[in-house]
Order: structure tokens, then sequence, then C-alpha cells
């Protein structure tokens, strides 16, 4: 048999480590600090978060938050952490709708847009968590579990990348490699999608510019960025508004999965 090739290794989910009984109760208890940090963050903001208002809201003392996080700001970024990994959850499960690279592209893609809808919570604490100084404060271990998590959602959409080339749908232009292709559809896409929702659910200006479906405009982009590039097969709106209205309930119902696993804290 042979090898996997790499786009088959980037879809692929990796193993899920055998845990023990104590593995098990210490995460369900770090994701139970994370619960009770959650609302805090939402309703009060940043400020708002601390290890004594934390260990009030559990009802217990400051050591035990300790004995989970060295600070709050490793809370903030575990918070982040376990939005992007259901984020990812969900990539991983849309390119699973279809056998064809670019339909895939465009499940990534409306993956994007049903996180936002059915988790919103955990879309606006990616926002939130995301400052600087929570960054620059959270432990070496939080802030490689992020940049994981967050490269593992990259890959997903670069093993279908490395799929529509293989298959000769993407071809290189001359003088590109393709690494360079890769890189300039990563950032494209990635920058369209999730810049885009991002602000059409932060900027108050959008519809007093006359932007009222930014969503259509995000597809749009989309699709007009891959045709330019020659991704094959081009755009046909029918077929795939077809596809968009198929996968979507089916992309719901998953994020409604993912809401319902036990929360927890644990690597990507």
């Amino acid at each position: 048999m042979s090898a996997p090739s790499p786009s088959t290794k980037r879809l692929n989910a990796p193993a899920s480590p055998v845990l023990s009984a104590k593995q098990r109760e210490i995460r369900a208890r770090s994701g139970r600090i994370l619960d009770a940090a959650y609302p805090l963050v939402r309703e009060k903001g940043l400020s708002a978060v601390s290890m004594e208002a934390i260990a009030r809201e559990m009802q217990c003392t400051r050591g035990t938050i300790y004995n989970h996080y060295v600070n709050k700001e490793d809370i903030l970024s575990a918070l982040a952490t376990r939005s992007v990994r259901r984020r990812m959850e969900m990539f991983r499960y849309a390119v699973t709708l279809s056998d064809q690279p670019r339909e895939r592209c465009a499940a990534i893609g409306i993956a994007a847009e049903v996180y936002v809808d059915c988790l919103p919570d955990d879309f606006a604490i990616e926002q939130t968590t995301r400052h600087d100084p929570v960054w620059q404060k959270a432990s070496p271990t939080r802030r490689e579990l992020l940049a994981e998590c967050e490269q593992q959602c990259i890959n997903c959409l670069s093993g279908v990348i490395d799929a529509a080339i293989e298959s000769g749908d993407l071809t290189l232009a001359d003088g590109i490699s393709r690494q360079r292709l890769t890189e300039q559809l990563v950032f494209g896409l990635w920058s369209l999608v999730y810049g885009g929702l991002v602000l059409e659910a932060t900027s108050p200006s959008l519809g007093n510019a006359g932007i009222l479906q930014p969503r259509i405009a995000i597809r749009r982009n989309c699709n007009a960025l891959l045709d330019d590039l020659g991704w094959r097969p081009m755009y046909d709106s029918e077929a795939y508004h077809r596809f968009v209205a198929a996968i979507t309930p089916k992309l719901r119902r998953h994020a409604k999965r993912l809401l319902e696993q036990p929360a927890e804290d644990s690597p990507a």
C-alpha cells in the first residue's frame, strides 16, 4: 500500500491520546474553570477576570485555580484555544462533505459562517482574548497550544489546495512554486472570510456604507479569487448555491454536537 499523500495527512485528524482517569478528571476540572471564567469575559470584559473572581464563582480557593493555570492570561488564552479548537473541528468535518477540492474549499468557508452563527460565544471570545497583553503574559505552553490549533485550521485548507493541485484542478502558473501558490491562497481566503466575518460582527458602519449583505460579498470575492487562479471547475452560481444549501444543515448539526460535548481543557 502506498504512503498517504501530504494532502491526506493534512486532512486527517491526529489520533487522540488515551487518558488515565486522573488525567480526565484534571481536564474536566480545568474545563469547569473555563466555564466559570467565560461569563465574566462576555458580560463584564477582560478587566473583570481575576483568579479571585473565578474562585468565588466556583466556590473554591484561589489555590485550586492556580493548580491549573499560572495566571488569568493563561485562562483567557485557554478560552481562545477552546474556541479555535471547535472551529478546527468544524473545518475538519466540512472537508468530508465532498470529494471535489473546490467544493471542499467552499465548505470550509461555509463552516466558518456556521461557526459564527451557531457558536457566537466562541467567535466572540476569540476576538476578546486576542489582545497583545493577554498573549504576552500567557505561559509559553498556552501560546503554543493556541498557535497549534490555528495551524491545524490552516493545514485543513492547505490540504484541500494540495488535493486540487494533485488532481489537476489547480495548475501552477509559470514562475510560481507550489508553496507560494498555497501561501497566497491560504492567506487570501483566510483574510477574506475570517476578516469579513469579524467586520460583520464588530463594525457599526457597514449598513451606513450600504453593505447590507456582507456574506454575499465574501463568497463572491472568494470565488473570484479561485476563478482568477484557474481553480476548476469555474464558479457556477446555481451549482454553488445548491451545494451550500445541501451542506449548511449538516454543518449546523455538527456545531450543535460540538456544543453538547463535555467542556474540557485539553491539548489539540
